[in-house]
């Protein structure tokens, strides 16, 4: 369910200024419900020990429960039906507060805002169990297995009880940016852009209730509390240097208290060898700041074949990229123009979650290493085994990988046409075209993705299909349109990686 209010308001102070003033209220409430849990799992987070964070709950049903008539010790294994679905509600209410001023003074026109963005949510859970109670219940005989007839409300309510958390982040900001033409080229007027910024960030998320203790089955841990300033400067320039050629260049500075200074420069330059032919390339260069969640003491439990821990690491550093673009837009006839864009991106410092792949390797299963920990192929991971010497689970911190290479083509193909009194028929035709989309790890290991279901640690099994494409018709009469339109997704194979082979 959402709930979006909006308002804004303008005041014309004279002829060159004006004030204006906007403000936001967004709801949103989400209800989920899943399947009862189990009372074991193959390990959650122990925030205690970073250094063997796995804790494996197993349930134990006693030689002399009154539901037990092996009459020795066993494993329980339980769907609690009886305690309900694995349910979840979050509500999430955002406000946003915009002021600013914008005009024209000294042949610059110029805004400057003031801000201020805020996010509470509300996130409750059910059904979840409570290992140490669980199992101090089934000791003393009070949880019965499959009869709730038996069981106290009081015990079920203790074994099970609400988990709500209240997670709050915030954003306030202070931005400066103006412009203006300064002399005339023969191409036409140069124009320059320049501007400032300053943000602050906070955000508190508290674990839910006894992940702290690692005492929720099968539900990992997460917390983090973070504030940090952000301050940054910039500045554009436009050159159209003849009709037929135009170059563009910008900067920008950004400088992050939690770790220290970033500059990203772009260059560009568009070529007119026709009126209806136009070529393009840029370079560009960008970073992204560690997360808090990334960097700070938290962890976050994900499940494909075997368990996965993720491990906030504060020594992550920022990620960066290089992006290289090359194209070309041509008007054959009036109303269609087809546009062609080859790209390429390189990206280090990658800051990735714990990779079941790059962690595990070609380790399999393994009797003699039955209830061990060994490990894993990356610094500061590990390969847990369960009782039958099966892999359960792997656990390893954000690190920053080597790099990420990918390259492709984009295609646009758009026709307009004048059907008279009927209306307008329009269509346009979007291609993504992946050649390679390869990692490469600190230690010269690569894996290729592009056509594969993977990457599993950063698509979450989304696969990376090759191609891509969408076809629209929109049609127009009056005040009234209608568009239909078709996407396409390539295949991929149910691998992680080209090469590998699937585990059985």
């Amino acid at each position: 369910e959402r709930l979006n209010l909006f308002t804004r308001g303008a005041l014309q102070i004279n002829d060159q200024t004006t004030a204006y003033l906007e403000a936001g209220m967004f709801l949103s409430r989400t209800r989920a419900t899943g399947t009862p849990s189990g009372v074991n799992d193959n390990g959650v987070f122990n925030p205690a020990d970073p250094a063997n964070p796995l804790v494996t709950h197993t349930t134990t049903l006693p030689a002399t429960h009154p539901d037990n008539p092996t009459g020795v010790d066993r494993t329980l294994s339980l769907l609690t039906t009886d305690l309900g679905g694995r349910n979840g509600e979050t509500k999430n209410v955002v406000s946003r507060l915009i002021a600013g001023v914008q005009g024209s003074a000294f042949d610059w026109d110029y805004e400057i805002g003031l801000g201020h963005i805020r996010s509470d949510l509300t996130d409750t859970s059910t059904g979840f169990i409570r290992h140490s109670v669980l199992q101090a219940a089934v000791n003393d005989g009070t949880y019965r297995v499959n009869q709730p007839g038996l069981v106290p409300q009081s015990v079920r309510d203790a074994i099970s009880p609400e988990l709500t958390r209240k997670p709050k982040s915030s954003v306030s900001l202070i931005d400066a940016k103006a412009s203006r033409e300064l002399f005339t080229l023969p191409g036409g007027r140069l124009g320059v852009a320049v501007g400032a910024e300053y943000r602050q960030e906070k955000s508190d998320t508290p674990p839910v209730p006894f992940t702290d203790v690692s005492d929720i089955v099968g539900l990992g841990f997460s917390a983090y509390d973070s504030k940090r300033s952000v301050k940054a400067l910039f500045g554009e320039v436009t050159a159209p240097v003849q009709k037929w050629l135009e170059l563009s260049a910008a900067v920008r500075t950004d400088r992050y208290s939690d770790y220290g200074s970033s500059t990203t420069p772009r260059v560009g330059v568009k070529i007119k060898p026709a009126s209806n032919l136009a070529l393009r390339g840029s370079y560009s260069e960008s970073f992204r700041a560690p997360g808090p969640t990334e960097s700070g003491n938290s962890s976050s439990l994900g499940f494909t074949t075997n368990a996965i821990i993720t491990i906030g690491d504060p020594s992550v550093k920022p990620e960066t990229a290089k992006s290289f673009n090359l194209g070309a837009v041509y008007e054959p006839i009036p109303g269609t123009s087809l546009t062609v864009d080859v790209y390429r991106i390189e990206r280090k410092d990658e800051i990735l979650p714990a990779d079941p792949a790059a962690i595990l390797g070609d380790a399999g299963s393994d009797p003699a290493l039955a209830n061990q920990r060994i490990a894993g192929r990356q610094p500061n991971s590990f390969i847990y085994y369960d009782a039958d010497g099966e892999i359960a689970a792997v656990s390893g911190p954000y690190i920053n990988a080597a790099s990420t290479k990918t390259d492709g083509v984009d295609l646009e193909l758009r026709h307009r046409m004048n059907l008279g009194s009927v209306g307008k028929l329009t269509g346009q035709l979007n291609v993504t075209h992946v050649n390679s989309f390869q990692r490469t790890l600190a230690d010269g290991t690569s894996f290729e993705y592009a056509g594969t279901h993977g990457p599993i640690v950063l698509s979450s099994g989304g696969g990376t299909p090759k191609d891509r494409a969408t076809l629209a018709l929109t049609f127009e009469r009056a005040n009234w349109a209608v568009t239909g339109s078709f996407n396409y997704v390539g295949p991929v194979k149910m691998i992680d990686h080209k090469g590998q082979t699937v585990r059985q």
